[in-house]
């Protein structure tokens, strides 16, 4: 084989290897340059985040039961209702409790009549105004003029000896009967008050038959039956308030620092292109000796009730919303083999340089976390055609 005939197969082989990383260049001078648009690398405001997995969680979580024992007569509520603070979710039958508080209002309306207090709007009362008290005042009033009068005849030789005693005496059991009348009319008031308590005792009980939602939500479960015989506590429904949900998120140890309390939290689910913004609100005050991260939460409007409580999310976290970077267009990043170029005009020829991209940015764009500079004239549109040292015309 003569040395032209070399020469010419080894043009015909370097011709066809010219993927993206061969190492053969384009001659400057020669050949039709082509055409090329570009754009020049500048510093923008590309916020820093760090991005964490985590789950969503509902804002409150509880389990309503019945705080009193009686049978289900209605249940207002099951899976997946909403319910607003305070709407009635299920009750209990009535009957027993309405009479225990006829029966406790009778009670108090008795102490009351002996107090002599019946028809009085309220149960102040002075002891000296009350029938008891005022019965045994007169009799000791009357005992001690009797003493007096006796006491008086006895010095001037009228009455016996025996006569003086025994006025003597008759003051001494008036003055016992009407201390006896204070602490009875005192016993009563007391007696009173205890009777009050029991009425609102089974006045309260009376409106735990009707169970309420402690807060707004949905219901995730209903645990009792109509006509079910409940228990004490006896669990009825499950209700969650998801607005605003709450993500929490194990931050590495390592950059747990960067983390703020009011920070950006962006979410975003597996297989929904819906994303939600929200806030850092909660920072463990610890580091989690196992795991070596950072427990923390963020609040996500949720208004709609499209996050569920125990969905599996990821984060990022703005930790510099001034952070200044480069972009280029998602079309201008070559792929080959995992490695990523875009080419850069110098001069009228074409440079590839090895690039590593991060997040994708609205408007179809790539960050560039290294390869390139600002002030560079960056090709727009990368093609497969596009070798190193290619000769080209900026359009």
């Amino acid at each position: 084989m003569n040395k032209g005939t070399l020469l010419l197969l080894f043009a015909i082989f370097t011709s066809g290897c010219t993927g993206p990383y061969s190492n053969t260049e384009v001659a400057a001078k020669g050949g039709n340059p082509l055409p090329v648009r570009v754009f020049r690398t500048t510093l923008e405001t590309i916020p820093e985040v760090i991005t964490a997995n985590g789950e969503l969680l509902a804002e409150e979580m509880a389990t309503i039961g019945a705080r009193i024992s009686g049978r289900a007569s209605k249940l207002h509520v099951d899976l997946g209702s909403k319910v607003q603070a305070g709407q009635v979710l299920a009750e209990i039958q009535r009957d027993d409790y309405e009479f225990r508080v006829r029966q406790a209002d009778a009670l108090v309306n008795q102490t009351r009549a002996q107090l002599g207090i019946l028809d009085r709007p309220n149960d102040n009362v002075k002891a000296e105004d009350t029938a008891i008290v005022k019965q045994s005042d007169a009799a000791l009033q009357e005992a001690r003029l009797v003493y007096d009068t006796s006491a008086q005849l006895s010095k001037e030789g009228v009455l016996s000896r025996f006569e003086y005693d025994k006025a003597r005496v008759r003051r001494d059991a008036a003055e016992a009967a009407y201390q006896s009348a204070l602490a009875q009319v005192m016993q009563l008031r007391a007696q009173l008050s205890q009777r009050r308590a029991e009425l609102a005792l089974a006045q309260q009980n009376l409106d735990d038959c009707i169970v309420r939602a402690p807060f707004s939500g949905s219901v995730t479960k209903r645990q009792a039956s109509l006509g079910e015989y409940l228990a004490v506590n006896s669990p009825i429904v499950t209700i969650v308030r998801q607005n605003p949900i709450r993500l929490r998120l194990e931050i590495p140890e390592r950059i747990a620092a960067r983390v703020r309390m009011g920070q950006a939290v962006d979410v975003h689910l597996q297989g929904v292109t819906l994303n939600r913004t929200g806030r850092v609100v909660r920072l463990s005050p610890a580091i989690e000796a196992q795991s070596r991260s950072l427990t923390i939460e963020a609040e996500i409007p949720n208004e709609d009730s499209f996050l569920r409580p125990g969905s599996f999310a990821e984060a990022s976290i703005t930790v510099d919303s001034a952070a200044q970077g480069l972009a280029i267009p998602t079309e201008s990043v070559q792929v080959f083999a995992g490695t990523e170029r875009v080419f850069v005009v110098n001069g009228d020829l074409l440079e590839d340089r090895i690039v590593k991209t991060g997040r994708h940015l609205s408007g179809e764009r790539l960050e560039v976390i290294s390869g390139l500079e600002p002030g560079l004239a960056v090709v727009r549109k990368a093609e497969d055609r596009f070798t190193k040292g290619q000769k080209v015309q900026v359009q």
